[in-house]
């Protein structure tokens, strides 16, 4: 049984030792957090605490997004510190397989060791850190993990990137009742997707999630996770726990488009087709695209659909799918690469697209309550 030797956390003397690998996890985690254009020193670091015997904890924040994660270590000497999250990553990654051992002194310095290796870098005073913001559970809800990985995964790629459209730079998230509903756009494409939950009666609210807060989610929620994510919301932050990590971001304050009246009410003319093979022909005709001309044209005929593209000076593509097509004989402009970014980022095996006029949105819809609007291009 390991011994801890209490220290007066003020006096910043910390001592631990861990598996390589949990402190490679721990260390990227936490410094999904940290923006490379801080302009704080202590903005750059990660806050190491220790937490009993047997438990670091380790933060990292840019005052928007503030992540903190557990980590398996035996814990020798209590104490606290903030080290650069930068050059400690560069460190961990390198080191040997196998235990290493973090030492900080009283002057802040860390020292690292692993087998013969051996590192000094320096930290910064723990004090100067930002607290860590503390929201109440009271009113929180669930979802499963690969329900939430899913849905930001269907719908982030839509998030604007001007930021002068704020309240479109993140997901807008509705959770109420029996429904969870993830909504994005940026004014030329919208993804929506709708999923059947269940949650405590009278929970229920709506929020934008930033889109940084979005990505680093996405990369640290396994695809392999079963577990759930408890949801907090509060008047401007969400928190999202799900196993040892717990995300506290800000969230996006405006009011989000009013992005049902966006979705086509009347559709012409309809397919259903493979998912793969109208994604294997979109990549092959947007090779022919070119800045002057980004569009396809989508021809849709009684028995295929006809995918081509022209620029001048460069040459032309097309490509065939035989399919059934039910309604009107049309022809559309879309851009290939707003279409692919739905398409391979589902995992059905159909999908159905679908148009009213070439200068009206197409639909593309998918099981599991996808739908994805995108807008058309004028054909040259």
């Amino acid at each position: 049984m390991t011994t801890v030797i209490k220290q007066d956390i003020g006096s910043n003397i910390l001592q631990i030792r861990a598996q390589k690998e949990e402190l490679v996890r721990a260390v990227g985690v936490a410094s999904g957090a940290i923006s490379s254009k801080a302009t704080l020193p202590i903005l750059n670091n990660i806050l190491f605490q220790t937490n009993g015997p047997d438990e670091l904890i380790l933060t990292g924040t840019d005052l928007e997004l503030t992540i903190k994660t557990k980590c398996q270590a035996r814990v020798l000497l209590q104490g606290m510190v903030t080290v650069p999250a930068k050059k400690l990553s560069e460190i961990i990654r390198e080191l040997p397989a196998g235990e290493v051992e973090i030492t900080v002194g009283k002057n802040n310095a860390v020292n690292i060791r692993a087998a013969k290796s051996f590192f000094k870098i320096m930290g910064l005073e723990p004090d100067d850190f930002p607290k860590t913001p503390e929201i109440s559970t009271e009113g929180s809800c669930e979802l499963s993990s690969g329900i939430l990985k899913q849905c930001l995964e269907l719908t982030s790629f839509a998030v604007s990137r001007d930021e002068a459209r704020y309240a479109l730079n993140g997901v807008l998230m509705v959770l109420g009742g029996t429904r969870a509903r993830f909504v994005a756009t940026d004014g030329k494409r919208l993804a929506l997707i709708e999923k059947t939950i269940d949650l405590p009666e009278g929970v229920g609210f709506e929020a934008i999630i930033p889109a940084k807060t979005i990505f680093e989610l996405q990369k640290t929620i396994s695809s392999e996770d079963t577990g759930q994510v408890q949801i907090v919301h509060t008047q401007n932050q969400l928190a999202f726990q799900f196993g040892d990590t717990t995300f506290t971001s800000r969230i996006i304050e405006g009011r989000f488009p009013n992005y049902e009246q966006v979705i086509p009410k009347e559709q012409k003319t309809t397919a259903q087709l493979n998912r793969l093979d109208l994604l294997s022909a979109l990549k092959r005709v947007s090779l022919l695209t070119s800045q002057d001309n980004q569009s396809a044209k989508i021809d849709f005929i009684r028995d295929r659909i006809l995918i081509s593209s022209r620029s001048p000076n460069v040459g032309e593509a097309k490509e065939e799918i035989p399919v059934d097509v039910s309604g009107d004989e049309l022809a559309v402009g879309f851009n290939p690469i707003y279409l692919m970014d739905a398409l391979k980022n589902l995992d059905t095996e159909s999908v159905t697209f679908s148009a009213a006029d070439p200068d009206k949105p197409g639909l593309l819809r998918a099981d599991g309550g996808y739908l994805y609007v995108v807008m058309p291009m004028q054909l040259s």
